[in-house]
């Protein structure tokens, strides 16, 4: 496995997130079929808000492979679909909800969910009777095991719901108590507290009027289990109701209950706090759901929303497919992969981390009459890479994506401004990574984004709770990865060569950087002292040495090294550095399972002399030598027992770190002396039970058998643990080596590590040939084989799709590197094949290099007309300005050396590529880079006659500038003598702006945003015409804007409008020219020219494609009587179309496809809507991966501006802690606790009620207080 075996007795059940529902498909071309993985899925709230999403969409097929190691999680989620699928009058939507959210439910939900439960246990006894239900044909699973999992999951929630136990007080105050637990546990846990700025994402953009009411409505749900939208009276008794068996056993039992619960937090709720037209979705106050307390009116905005997702899901169920496994993401990746390349379901990796369960594939869904896929369009690993770390997933996950332009990864990390510097997302080496793998964020490379992180930003300034303890707060940032071939508009790239010994510098950088923060340790030879280093170097480590095993082997075959030499290399480097900082050494050999057979003695260090004591292995006499033995050590329970108490951590105050447990081998006569020298396994197996065997010792079918203990670590049995040694190492130490267990404080929470406390320990060690305890095997208990890895997938791989015989390319690319393996340079070889480039060179003709784009350096060899261009695309952008050129005329070759662009210092190279779009495969549509699709029908529209409730507009445009454009956008303002004063009129120029096209286009956008709102004058009304004009040539296109709508799911506004541009056909002169009339008319309606120069137009030209693409509810024509679209055409697969005076821009499919509603009070609209094409206009800002998105300082100023500032108010309504009722003059006064001067009750019968839970915390604040 690729993660650590850390010791969690209670695994986190998360029943909500802080994360709002975003669509799945939201970077994928509208009507192409997508097939699509979640690695950690979750509820449901993508799924169904995805379905949402495309309604009114061309229609696709969806395949949706949804993983999660907690079985209780999936079972709440099929539970959920089969009731909407049922579609059962009786049944109200209401209902619906209580169940999935609410932790306590009243009796006729209880019966409903009995029903359901106990209707699905009876469908669900083998994989075959599901495939055969009425479910079975969208809702599917990947393996028998996890149908066997969710079948006892539904069995335990028909128990729960039985009459018996919902009349059990006993079992209501066992639930009642573990909730309490949980409570208390996050008040010690501080990194679990909700901030305003937690639940900033969830409101957005309007986060700095709602997230004080919401984060009120997350700790109510913490505390509660519910939203009490209508405030209980103070003097009721607060009786909940019965406790929902979704999470009453599994908080119960092996559990712990993670914040947040709140499931406000999924959903879109700005549309709740702001002004919308009464024909808008999401209007709640159209719905009958109007009111004035905000609480109340989040909740109903939420319901409306769950009811409009859920009918959605609905609808498009028989075009949608949910396959379902519980299964450790790697263990699904790896056999995703094997499968792919062997037709095997099993690649023999473990379904989690603890137990001996081999995970394998459904034949009947995987075999040769099975339709599930293995490769995606999708990958999406929700929050895990922040836990395991995003480069594991870069080497694991995204060999699964296929390939093409739109295929995304997304990883989610959650880090300080500071910390979200691009380079330091892969140890400091994530340019030099990234190129290497093929994979980059494209929201890097092009700095810019639709993905407002404003709300975050500013919410962050004014709460006082987000920055307590000088503590800088983390912001969440979403991260797609994009496949750096098809960013550069190729299919293919030729192969980008690095010397082996670039490489091994480079894998030895991440070596360092990951388990001892960049440099090699001091060494030790005791166990205790290394468990010491370890906290110091590595409080918690996201990856282990497979990985960096997998990222060589990876890097290595995408190089086209020789991976024997590779491996050789990088083994005598690990070797050197140990024997002077022999730290280095201790991961090693788990390191070394990566490699391929190598011709040297990887005991030669450790050699011991000869021994007292010679017993011959058992393994000896084996036919088969293989290059690892698997180790299972049985740990009796008194060794282990003080584990324990870890359990603490569940139930009480206890601040105790979590444990990684590993296995060791250890000589004590290394080199013929008295010195103790271990090696560390980290890539262990646990489990507790009895152990059993099959066969002799001494033969090599002798295998173990685990009885496993259902009851876990709350049992007696003796702990199971089992690894891989090379053969090597047993060999020789055999009759001197002891193999044990060794556990090792680990924690996200360095000050946690920092304080004196009692932490529990499992150190055990025993002879090898202690055959009590040790028992040495072919494989682990349960696998058939050792299981594969990184280097003998790809082995497996290229013996499949052989490369060997291939003709040799004219282009050959090679990196120069760093000592530390950063690549500096990267050269491209053009050999002239071609007779008249070879005599072009022999002549002497000029060679220039020109920058076609900025991954493409145009090679001229003679004059344009008469000579030769070859285009020479890199595998990154690369600056022209820094490159020099080396030709060899008699060889006939041209080398061309460039360093690779970075936009922080090549943003000249890099301005035009802001929102791009391509269009290199055949047969496909255009495909964004790096703008999310969305359905414009569906966002809420802005009513904007209320100019004190559009306020936020002005401020999420003016964000879009950087510090840094801000400054050059200020100085080409002074230089031009001019200011800004925000202050628009019908004509808007712009000629005092810095000469960036980038920056102009933005400022225009700025103009477009502000006046579009009507924010520019307090008596101004909303413009919708916008003409970009040249001073020379005029006006070029024109802009007409429909509605100013809402784009929660990014945090952001959109302007739906529809895109004329004023081509030679449309413009033709005399009275018969399409819009001649039109345009004539339009010299009396408003309009705002914005005066631009023939650099922002051009870059504008780019733009319109992304724009008009992002919400396409057309298709694009395949041919026949309607002709096939210009952007397939041949001649025509560039986009846009063209970027010259007159010349289209958009391809004609989409003209004139413009919703009924969209209408511009604009004379002779009707002529002209037939050649407008709809498009979807966003703020863009920069990539907070390049630079600062708001100056902190401005950010605070916005802030305390808006009311924010101080206190952390942010306009909210101050409410009773315990019974929600929110404070109204002359009925209602709410008071602040004596004792921590924090939370707010409305009477003192309610502070009494609230006591119990919050006495912990008050004493701890007055204790924080008086200290």
């Amino acid at each position: 496995m690729y993660t650590q075996a850390v010791v969690e007795p209670f695994e986190p059940f998360h029943a909500g997130s802080f994360e709002p529902a975003v669509s799945l498909t939201e970077d994928l071309p509208q009507g192409v079929d997508a097939d699509i993985l979640l690695l950690g899925c979750g509820d449901v709230r993508n799924i169904i808000y995805t379905s949402f999403v495309e309604q009114g969409m061309p229609e696709r097929n969806l395949d949706i492979t949804a993983c999660d190691i907690d079985e209780f999680v999936i079972a709440r989620n099929i539970l959920l679909f089969t009731i909407l699928l049922d579609d059962d009058e009786n049944v109200s939507l209401r209902q619906i909800w209580n169940m999935y959210y609410n932790f306590y439910l009243d009796d006729s939900e209880v019966q409903i969910l009995e029903t359901q439960a106990k209707k699905l246990v009876k469908l669900s006894h083998t994989l075959r009777d599901w495939q055969e239900s009425p479910y079975g044909a969208t809702l599917r699973f990947c393996d028998e095991a996890t149908i066997t999992l969710v079948h006892y999951a539904w069995a335990v929630y028909a128990e729960e719901a039985c009459p018996t136990m919902r009349t059990n007080r006993y079992h209501e105050k066992a639930f009642r108590h573990t909730w309490d637990n949980a409570r208390t546990r996050q008040h010690y846990e501080k990194q679990l507290e909700a901030t305003k700025q937690n639940v900033s994402r969830s409101c957005a953009p309007l986060a700095m009027e709602m997230a004080s009411e919401l984060l009120f409505t997350t700790h109510q749900h913490w505390e509660k289990g519910l939203i009490n939208t209508q405030p209980l009276p103070a003097s009721s008794n607060d009786k909940p109701g019965i406790p929902n068996p979704i999470f009453g056993r599994p908080i119960m039992t092996s559990r712990v209950l993670n914040p947040p619960t709140n499931p406000l937090l999924s959903f879109h709720l700005g549309a709740a706090q702001a002004n919308l037209t009464d024909s808008s979705p999401l209007n709640i106050d159209n719905k009958g759901a109007s009111s004035s307390d905000s609480q109340e009116r989040m909740f109903n905005s939420a319901l409306m929303q769950f009811a409009d997702w859920t009918d959605a899901f609905v609808e498009a169920a028989p075009r949608t497919v949910i396959r379902y496994t519980a299964c450790e993401a790697f263990a699904l990746c790896y056999t995703l992969r094997f499968h792919r390349a062997s037709g095997n379901t099993s690649c023999e990796y473990y379904r989690g981390k603890h137990g001996f369960e081999v995970f394998n594939l459904a034949a009947s869904e995987y075999g040769e009459t099975g339709k599930a896929p293995n490769q995606f369009d999708v990958i999406d690993t929700s929050t895990l890479s922040q836990s395991v770390g995003i480069l594991n997933f870069l080497v694991s996950a995204a060999p699964l994506l296929k390939d093409g332009p739109s295929s995304t990864l997304y990883t989610a990390d959650l880090r300080t401004r500071r910390e979200f510097n691009f380079e330091r997302l892969l140890h400091d080496q994530s340019t030099c990574i990234s190129i290497l793998l093929g994979l980059v964020p494209t929201e890097y490379w092009t700095n810019a984004t639709a993905v407002s992180l404003v709300d975050q930003l500013l919410t962050a300034s004014s709460d006082e709770a987000a920055t307590r303890e000088d503590k800088e707060p983390n912001f969440r940032f979403r991260i797609s990865w994009k496949q750096i071939k098809h960013i550069a508009g190729q299919q293919s790239l030729p192969t980008l060569h690095v010397a082996i010994p670039d490489l091994v510098n480079l894998v030895y950088s991440v070596y360092c950087s990951t388990f001892f923060g960049g440099s090699p340790p001091v060494w030790t030879s005791s166990v205790k002292d290394a468990e010491l280093l370890h906290v110091k170097y590595t409080p918690i480590s996201t990856h282990q040495p497979p990985t960096i095993g997998a990222f060589l082997s990876t890097i290595g075959d995408r190089s086209h090294a020789n991976a024997e030499q590779l491996w050789h290399r990088c083994v005598m480097h690990l070797v050197e550095h140990n024997s002077t900082n022999r730290g280095v050494g201790n991961h090693m050999a788990v390191f070394m399972f990566e490699a391929p057979p190598l011709p040297l003695v990887l005991s030669q260090n450790l050699a011991a002399k000869q021994p007292r004591r010679v017993v011959a292995p058992p393994f000896k006499k084996w036919s088969l030598r293989l290059r690892a033995l698997a180790i299972t050590v049985v740990v009796p329970l008194e060794r282990w027992m003080g584990l324990k108490a870890l359990a603490d951590a569940r139930t009480g105050q206890s601040r105790e770190p979590a444990l990684e447990i590993s296995g060791h081998l250890t000589t004590h006569n290394a080199g013929g002396q008295s010195q103790r020298v271990t090696t560390v396994y980290s890539d262990v197996q646990i489990s507790f039970g009895t152990i059993t065997t099959v066969g002799s010792r001494d033969h090599e079918n002798f295998t173990v058998h685990v009885k496993e203990d259902k009851a876990g670590w709350n049992g007696t049995s003796p702990m199971i643990v089992s690894y891989y040694i090379p053969t090597d190492f047993v060999e020789v130490m055999f009759n001197e080596g002891t193999v044990g267990v060794t556990t090792i404080r680990v924690s996200t929470d360095q000050a946690r590590l920092k304080q004196v406390m009692k932490i529990p320990e499992c150190d055990y060690e025993t002879p090898i040939w202690d055959e009590g305890h040790v028992f040495i095997t072919r494989t682990r208990p349960g696998q058939l084989f050792q299981g594969v890895n990184e280097g003998s997938l790809r082995e497996l791989q290229r013996t499949f799709s052989p490369t060997d015989g291939a003709p040799p390319s004219a282009i050959v690319f090679s990196a120069s590197c760093t000592e530390l393996g950063d690549i500096t340079t990267i050269t491209g070889r053009i050999n002239i094949t071609s007779a008249k480039g070879r005599k072009l060179l022999t002549d002497k003709a000029p060679v220039r290099v020109e920058q076609a784009s900025p991954f493409t350096l145009d090679v001229v060899i003679g004059s344009k007309m008469e000579g030769i261009t070859i285009p020479l695309t890199f595998p990154a952008p690369v600056a022209k300005d820094r490159s020099r050129t080396r030709i060899a005329r008699k060889s006939a070759y041209i080398e061309v050396i460039a360093p690779p662009a970075k936009p922080d210092t090549d943003s000249k190279v890099l301005d035009t590529f802001f929102l791009p779009t391509t269009n290199h495969v055949p047969g496909q549509p255009p495909a964004t880079l790096n703008i999310p699709h969305l359905n414009l029908d569906t966002l809420p529209v802005l009513s904007l006659t209320d100019k004190s409730r559009t306020r936020f507009l002005t401020t999420l445009a003016s964000l879009m500038f950087s510090p840094r454009e801000r400054l050059q956008r200020e100085q080409g303002l002074a230089a031009s003598g001019t200011t800004n004063n925000n202050t628009a009129t019908d004509t808007a120029p712009q000629v005092g702006q810095p000469p960036s096209a980038r920056l102009n286009l933005k400022d225009s956008l700025y103009t477009m945003f502000t006046l579009a709102s009507g924010r520019q004058s307090a008596s101004a009304q909303p413009t919708k015409l916008f003409a970009l004009s040249l001073p020379d040539t005029g006006v070029h296109i024109l802009l007409f804007v429909g509605a100013v709508r809402l784009d929660g799911a990014h945090g952001s506004v959109v302007l739906d409008a529809a895109v004329l541009p004023l081509t030679r056909e449309l413009t033709a002169t005399g009275d018969d020219g399409p819009l001649t009339a039109f345009l004539r008319g339009l010299r009396g309606v408003p309009c705002c020219t914005l005066a631009i120069d023939a650099d922002e137009l051009a870059l504008w030209k780019r733009t319109l494609p992304a724009l008009a693409e992002r919400c396409r509810t057309w298709m694009h024509r395949a041919g026949g009587a309607a002709g096939e679209c210009e952007y397939a055409a041949e001649g025509g697969t560039t986009v846009p179309l063209g970027l010259g005076d007159g010349e289209p821009v958009l391809c004609g499919c989409g003209c004139g496809a413009l919703p009924e509603g969209f209408v511009v009070d604009v004379p002779g609209w009707e002529a002209a809507a037939r050649y407008a094409t709809r498009v979807a206009i966003s703020p863009v800002f920069v990539s907070g991966m390049v630079e600062e998105v708001v100056d902190p300082v401005l950010a605070r100023a916005v802030a305390k501006d808006m009311g924010g500032g101080g206190g952390g108010g942010g306009g909210g309504v101050r409410r009773c802690r315990n019974c929600g009722r929110p404070e109204r003059a002359g009925s209602v006064v709410v008071k602040k606790c004596t004792g921590c001067f924090v939370v707010e009750y409305c009477s003192a019968e309610c502070q009494k009620k609230d006591w119990k839970r919050h006495r912990v915390e008050c004493e701890a604040a007055v204790a924080r207080t008086q200290k």
